[in-house]
């Protein structure tokens, strides 16, 4: 069961990882890195919040209630990691860390803030789903 809860986090943390890449390269075309970089993030919560409830903690509960608790500690946990993500990547970026990969602007700075934040995602999450789902085990 862990191995395979850590198999699955891998696969739709690459998979959310090159979906916030895709849209970051997508919107940086069109606004400022800090947007770019902000609104991206923003979506990929999103993406990452169902792949994660559904495939990795295989969270099964769709009550409202339930849903709602869920999203909202997943979304402070990720918030946190997300301000440090928004925060850091224009920063290492204007450290000098500003080479485009791809043709995109600031997408190594990007890739390597993200890399540094999956270890910090993975626990935080794993705790809110945890603690979530022993509150809706009833006890009969």
């Amino acid at each position: 069961m862990k191995q395979r809860e850590i198999m699955m986090y891998t696969v739709m943390g690459v998979s959310a990882t090159v979906f916030n890449w895709i849209a970051y390269s997508l919107l940086v075309a069109h606004m400022s890195v800090e947007l770019a970089n902000g609104f991206s993030w923003l979506i990929t919560l999103v993406f990452a919040f169902v792949t994660n409830k559904i495939y990795v903690f295989e969270s099964r509960s769709w009550e409202k209630n339930v849903v709602i608790r869920e999203a909202l500690s997943f979304a402070t946990a990720r918030g946190i990691t997300g301000f440090l993500e928004v925060a850091g990547q224009p920063q290492i970026y204007k450290m000098g860390l500003n080479q485009p990969l791809f043709g995109v602007d600031g997408l190594v700075a990007k890739i390597t803030v993200c890399l540094a934040l999956v270890l910090v995602n993975y626990i935080s999450t794993k705790f809110i789903f945890i603690r979530v789902s022993k509150r809706n085990v009833k006890t009969v």
